[in-house]
């Protein structure tokens, strides 16, 4: 977008494209036919260019004599250095120590003060940087020059360096632990004076720098605080927001690596931004915020859409993470419900646009995939919105139309945006995709020929499967493993079994069809190796279910006497057989099992033929008549080359023999005990489902839901103390059996419930709280906000604060803020945010944004207003009140204002009504008897500057005044003249009224007794005191 013109300067025309030894050592090097002859040339150039250098120098020969010290000019230099860099490049790095000697030079030239020279010299070191020897040889020799550079007058020598930097911070981390370096480097990004051009690279290189090493900005806070927000005075560039472009993937990484608190205040900026570009631009009329030279596509600045969509994706966390994650989020995002409703208008409107743009048609290729890629951004990061109903059917239609495109990229990105909204919006979704498309879903199956395209599609069907639906969607993905013509990744298949058999076990309310399909899993030729789990899963449920043990065994009979029987079915049916061959006598005999399994021995691997003896063994122990058919068959293996084979048959004949002499006929059962049930409270495929299982899908397909019903047949308790070959294993749906299912997620209202049900239950002040260093005239307003519901809060050469404190009801407080430019200059980049003491844990006030600041600029002599509300939860001392923080830009300085308000128990008083003397003291008396001195608190001797210097009457009525303004009731009485009684209400939200009782004692010295009783014990008494003295404290 910033366009610079060529250097032009009769100084600098030699330059690499004209370096005519250069051009004739290529030249040599691409006539050479053979690598030896190439070799040869450069070896003997190196030589040379070696002589030369140590010529140069005065250094010694090879022969000790002392050569000449005829000096290199910067066009020679330039040249040897091309040719060296030349070398490494063409011989893919591996002569990197035949070349290494030139280094110094390589330091002269970007000492030059010819720009070729020291351009040449900067681009040969960006390309050996990565080595740690070349490293470790200059890398101070460089830094130094590197800071001459970037401070520089030139604003060309600045823009090497600046390139530099950006380009070998990255391959090593000497750069970026140096202090000096990273202090220049961001000098320029800061400086008022800087061009925009460089502010465009210093912006990148810190980025590079800050990638490379954090503690930059996080060690030290102060310097975090500062330099932060001299980058967000880098987002106030209003002409077409080209600084903004290369600024906002600086402020996204210190957003997720850092600290994401300092940048939630741009989410107001950043909407309207994006509200112009998606919304404005598009609405028909033009804008003259974006030419036509600074539109891509017919849209302006897609680049710019998709980078602010990705900061603010990560700034703002969304109802549905933080019921994911148990309430646990980052206390420096911020949530759903604080967005002020202008901004949040703004974003949800763009999403709608966005929804629009996907479905307009175009015949311009590059327009479609700018809409599509604005489409995608915007829909993922739509959930973020907590999105009504309307908006989540509208973005599932547009991405279903996308199914069809014939852009392989924009099928994939639909599929995976169809996953995204539906791990994100719950049934709303589930039902606007299941409803119209699920045919098209299975077209697309059935005919794509892409493997990622596929692993996407079966991802979505496994989203979208319910108990409703179960056995289609099955049906389907067992039809194309069974007869795809494209399916050649024997990884896909194997994922694709391991999602069968999950939803068959999650959803399937029909024992037999769970059974049927569970053993066509089994039998299907695309099963692997690490596919054991399927078959073993089977065998768990079936344990655990006795409901099952017949259904399944006549089953796997079936599977036995058939031809091509796969390995897996014959480990279950050696498995369960062996367990339950009692349940399937009415069928099959034990002499005619032991035949099949005798006929299937010769067929499979070892591994399998181990099971099958002991199945057999087992056999016998339902049927001793069998004896001899077994006693014969295990003989046969005595011989067998397999170790185990070997060592179970002698084992199993020895048991037989034993029990025979003995005639103990209980050996066998007390040996071969019936299989416990297994115990575990996960499925273990659910492993393999990799991130689908965490994050692109809907966590209501791994969790049972009124929509979402697991199976209804696993319903059996079992003990909790068995332990089968290391593996104890129980259904997901016997863990979840008596659990409540949960209720599909509702839409939030914007309310601050939300927050207050997922806060815990401790209380510690935040360090964002405790970092912030007040102005230095901050109490001036403080006071006076305690005391009067409008006034000044602030006031400065620059700018003036009003404030206006409204009552919303007996717990709420509206504060507006009215900002006043006192200048002759423009105040640009005024941002403000409001800091509480307490916003992780339980707070004690919630401060929430109704209304942002106007706009972000302030005329000469105007103003601009903001307004937000404060709910107070429950007692607090006026110490921590919140904190509101300014930050704006006026005549190139930018300034910081930490004010703290006038919030505190006071805040909420109400008036009882007239109190007289005698009510008084019977209340008095009344908390005194009730609740001691725990409801109490006294403070004597207690000094206030307001009433220094005036005699008695003046400190009472002054007093008096103010404790009335405040909101007390001050009871009359002539018997104590310098006494105050006084009575009162306090309100909060969450712990309830309290009443509260004060005397004042006034004395000679202009000091006050406190004596202040409340219906409750703890701290509220303390917190109502301090509120009063800090009222009368100048």
């Amino acid at each position: 977008m910033d366009r610079r013109k060529p250097f032009i300067d009769s100084t600098v025309s030699n330059t690499g494209s004209n370096i005519k030894g250069l051009q004739l050592f290529i030249a040599d090097l691409r006539s050479s036919q053979q690598s030896e002859d190439q070799h040869k040339r450069i070896q003997s150039e190196i030589v040379k260019i070696k002589q030369h250098f140590n010529a140069s120098t005065g250094k010694s020969s090879s022969n000790g004599r002392i050569l000449g010290t005829d000096k290199l000019d910067g066009y020679q230099r330039k040249k040897y250095i091309a040719k060296l860099a030349y070398i490494y490049i063409t011989s893919n790095t591996t002569m990197l120590n035949d070349i290494i000697f030139g280094l110094n030079e390589v330091v002269e030239l970007i000492k030059s003060n010819v720009f070729s020279e020291k351009f040449m010299g900067y681009m040969t070191l960006e390309v050996l940087y990565r080595h740690p020897i070349v490293v470790n040889k200059i890398n101070d020799k460089v830094i130094a020059q590197l800071i001459q550079d970037i401070g520089s007058t030139s604003d060309d020598f600045t823009e090497l360096g600046l390139n530099f930097v950006g380009v070998a911070s990255g391959l090593t981390k000497q750069l970026s632990s140096n202090p000096d370096l990273v202090s220049e480097v961001f000098q320029i990004l800061r400086s008022p004076t800087s061009s925009l051009y460089l502010k465009k690279k210093s912006t990148l290189a810190f980025l590079s720098l800050l990638k490379t090493n954090n503690s930059i900005l996080s060690e030290d806070i102060q310097r975090r605080r500062l330099w932060i927000q001299r980058i967000l005075s880098l987002l106030d560039d209003t002409d077409n927001y080209r600084l903004t472009l290369t600024t906002l993937p600086l402020v996204e990484y210190i957003a997720k690596n850092i600290d994401p608190s300092y940048f939630t205040r741009l989410i107001p900026q950043l909407s309207e931004i994006l509200y112009k570009c998606v919304v404005v631009s598009n609405s028909g009329l033009r804008n003259n915020d974006f030419p036509e030279e600074y539109r891509f596509a017919n849209m302006p600045n897609p680049w710019l859409i998709t980078k602010i969509v990705s900061l603010l994706h990560s700034l703002i966390i969304s109802p549905s993470e933080i019921e994911r994650n148990n309430g646990l989020f980052d206390s420096g995002l911020i949530h759903t419900d604080n967005i002020d409703s202008e901004s949040l208008g703004k974003l949800r409107m763009c999403v709608m646009e966005a929804i629009n743009l996907g479905t307009r048609r175009t015949a311009d290729p590059m327009e479609k995939v700018v809409q599509n890629t604005i489409l995608f951004s915007l829909i993922n990061f739509a959930s973020k919105l907590d999105p009504s109903h309307e908006a989540i059917v509208n973005s599932a239609t547009a991405l279903c139309n996308l199914l069809t495109s014939n852009d392989i990229n924009v099928r994939y990105l639909a599929l995976d945006a169809l996953i995204r909204l539906c791990s994100f919006s719950g049934k709303t979704a589930y039902d606007s995709i299941r409803g119209k498309n699920l045919d098209l879903i299975f077209h697309i199956l059935n005919s794509e020929k892409d493997s990622s395209i596929i692993r996407k599609v079966v991802d979505l069907l496994y989203t979208l499967t319910d108990s409703d639906n179960v056995k289609i969607v099955i049906d389907q993905l067992l039809h194309y493993l069974t007869t795809s013509k494209h399916l050649t990744d024997p990884h896909i298949k194997s994922d694709i079994a391991v999602k069968i058999a999950i939803l068959t076990e999650k959803f399937s309310v029909d024992p037999s069809w769970y059974v049927i399909v569970s053993l066509k899993i089994l039998s299907l030729a695309v099963m692997s190796a690490k596919d054991e789990e399927i078959w073993r899963r089977l065998c768990q449920i079936v344990v655990n279910n006795p409901q099952l043990h017949e259904i399944t065994c006549t089953n796997l009979v079936e599977h036995l006497r058939g031809n091509n029987i796969s390995e897996y079915v014959v480990k279950a049916s050696a498995f369960l057989l062996g367990e339950y061959a009692e349940s399937v006598q009415n069928v099959i005999s034990i002499s005619e099992l032991f035949n099949l399994f005798a006929e299937k021995y010769f067929m499979v691997p070892n591994s399998t033929k181990a099971m099958i003896l002991s199945t057999m063994i087992k056999l016998y122990k339902f049927d001793p008549n069998i004896g001899s058919m077994v006693i014969r068959f295990f003989q046969l293996e005595l011989n067998s080359l397999d170790i185990e084979l070997q060592t179970r048959s002698y084992e199993y004949l020895k048991l037989i023999q034993i029990s025979k002499m003995t005639e103990n006929s209980h050996l066998l059962d007390a040996l071969l005990q019936p299989m416990p049930p297994f115990n575990t409270k996960s499925n273990p495929l659910l492993n393999r489902l990799g991130s689908l299982s965490t994050g692109s899908t809907s966590s209501s397909a791994l969790v049972p839901s009124r929509s979402r019903s697991s199976s209804t047949f696993f319903e059996k308790p079992m003990p909790d103390n068995t332990d089968i070959n290391n593996t104890t294993v129980m259904t997901s749906q016997d863990s979840e059996s008596h659990e409540a299912p949960r209720p599909p997620p509702a839409r939030k209202t914007r309310s601050s419930s939300l927050l207050i049900d997922t806060l815990a239950k401790s209380s510690t002040v935040d360090d964002k709280y405790l970092q912030l260093k007040l102005t230095g005239n901050w109490k001036e307003g403080f006071t006076r906000m305690i005391q009067f519901r409008q006034g000044v809060l602030h006031q400065s050469p620059l700018l003036r604060i009003l404030y206006r404190i409204s009552i919303l009801d007996a717990t709420r407080l509206e504060v507006s803020l009215t900002y006043i430019n006192q200048t002759e200059w423009e105040i640009s980049s005024l941002t403000s945010e409001l800091v509480a003491s307490h916003t992780d844990n339980n707070p004690e006030y919630i401060v929430q944004s109704s209304q942002v600041v106007d706009s972000s600029r302030i005329a000469a002599h105007q103003r601009v207003q903001e307004k937000f509300e404060v709910t107070i939860r429950k007692p607090f001392s006026i110490v921590e009140a919140p904190i509101i923080n300014v930050c704006y830009t006026c005549g190139g300085s930018v300034n910081t204002l930490n004010l703290k308000l006038g919030v505190g128990m006071t805040s909420t008083l109400a008036s009882n009504g007239l109190v007289s003397l005698a009510q008084f003291v019977t209340r008095w008396k009344t908390l005194s008897d009730a609740l001691g001195k725990e409801g109490e608190y006294q403070a004597n001797n207690v000094f206030l500057s307001a009433l220094t210097g005036e005699n008695m009457g003046e400190h009472m009525s002054k007093l008096t005044t103010t404790v009335k303004r405040m909101g007390f009731d001050v009871v009359e009485q002539a018997n104590l003249p310098q006494t105050l009684f006084l009575a009162g209400i306090i309100h909060t939200r969450s712990d309830g009224n309290f009443g509260c009782l004060l005397k004042l004692t006034c004395l000679e010295s202009g000091k006050v007794n406190f004596t202040c009783k409340t219906t409750t014990g703890g701290s509220l008494a303390q917190n109502i005191v301090e509120c009063i003295q800090f009222a009368l404290v100048k």
